[in-house]
């Protein structure tokens, strides 16, 4: 699958530039006698509905796949009722308002591209190719509730008005340099100077509102009964991709957080939510089956065979035996052989018998080892940090 090189899960940057061109002061219509006026349109769901009716004219192209957009709708549907009726602490913007819930809607983009983002006002959009990457429901609810987090604490309003402020200072810079009558040059470097503070500045306040998105969506997600361990898992796959495929240093540009430093602190909070931290979970990790193939049952390890016998009782033991074994966040060196047996940690995990294969029970054992071996090795080199 053909990704960019920096995978991103937030807002891109033309869209937040677009919903806030397109804000408005909200019109209040009084009538002669003065009546009370007719609540108008929050400023923020007007942002971006204008933004979103922008972009679809602009050719955005949704996906319609009643199947995908089904899962989708559900998955968010679940995340945005209690956004609407739950607190979440707000390290950025404000805390989600419950008497004034959003209608949350949910839009499929037909992009490649692994990437969501959201606009003022709850609306959220999910690339087909973030479909794609994600491997279950759980990483799917992380990273839109990541994106009902910006809605709900209102991160693009709080961003827009950080940039105003920026925007007046720099006037007033300029406007002071021209009084002054500061050589043209040096009054351009001045205004250069200020750009790239701004940059930095607006930059900054980005990045506090991605750690809020990534703070408040595991909490929503653990609330609305998905696994927040699936926000993890994406999320060092996503710092495994950025390894193999190195981003170019964006220095004041960045406008997140490293993906391996975000991972690190999904770590800190889930542990100290005091959940259990199971990566097999919630991603396509270590995973046990077993497939019949005419009288034998093979145990497959990640889609490679670890026992095949004719034996379909011992081949379900085998493999719930060894399914448990690996919740256990094995290392290489757990893995023993012992004569026929392969043990782990020291508990007996199997005996490989006669009829396992046309080898002797001793050397099935020693491929089965060395596969599993092997397994937990690309786990510990790919699957985590």
């Amino acid at each position: 699958m053909k990704r960019k090189a920096a995978l991103r899960i937030q807002h891109k940057a033309a869209l937040f530039a677009t919903a806030f061109c397109l804000v408005l002061p909200t019109a209040w219509v009084y009538g002669q006698e003065k009546k009370p006026a007719a609540p108008s349109e929050d400023p923020e769901v007007k942002m971006g509905r204008e933004a979103h009716e922008e972009m679809v004219k602009s050719g955005l192209k949704l996906v319609s796949d009643p199947a995908l957009v089904k899962r989708v709708e559900t998955i968010g549907q679940k995340l945005a009722a209690l956004a609407n009726q739950t607190p979440i602490p707000a390290l950025y913007g404000t805390e989600n308002k419950l008497t004034r819930p959003l209608n949350y809607r949910f839009f499929i983009v037909d992009d490649p591209d692994t990437n969501a983002f959201a606009l003022p006002g709850g609306f959220v959009y999910v690339n087909k190719g973030l479909l794609k990457y994600t491997q279950s429901d759980d990483e799917l609810a992380g990273v839109m509730g990541h994106e009902i987090i910006h809605a709900a604490h209102s991160h693009g309003a709080k961003l827009q008005r950080e940039q105003s402020k920026l925007n007046t200072q720099m006037a007033i810079a300029a406007l002071g340099a021209i009084l002054a009558k500061v050589p043209m040059q040096d009054t351009g470097n001045l205004l250069t100077g200020f750009q790239l503070l701004a940059i930095q500045k607006v930059n900054g306040y980005g990045q506090t509102a991605e750690k809020d998105a990534d703070q408040g969506g595991i909490i929503l997600a653990q609330k609305a009964g998905f696994n927040p361990v699936g926000m993890l898992t994406f999320m060092e796959r996503l710092a495994r991709d950025q390894r193999s495929h190195p981003d170019v240093e964006m220095g004041i540009f960045r406008t997140h957080p490293p993906e391996k430093v975000r991972a690190v602190a999904m770590i800190a909070q889930i542990s100290q939510m005091g959940l259990p931290i199971n990566r097999r979970s919630t991603a396509s990790i270590l995973k046990v089956t077993t497939r019949v193939d005419g009288s034998i049952t093979e145990v497959l390890l990640d889609g490679k065979l670890f026992l095949r016998t004719g034996k379909p009782e011992r081949a379900k033991e085998v493999a719930t035996a060894l399914d448990k074994a690996l919740d256990q966040e094995l290392q290489v060196y757990d893995v023993r052989k012992l004569g026929s047996a392969i043990q782990i940690r020291g508990e007996h995990l199997v005996t490989l018998e006669t009829g396992d294969g046309t080898l002797p029970p001793e050397r099935l054992a020693d491929d089965a080892c060395k596969m599993l071996r092997l397994s937990l090795y690309r786990y510990v080199l790919n699957g985590t940090l």
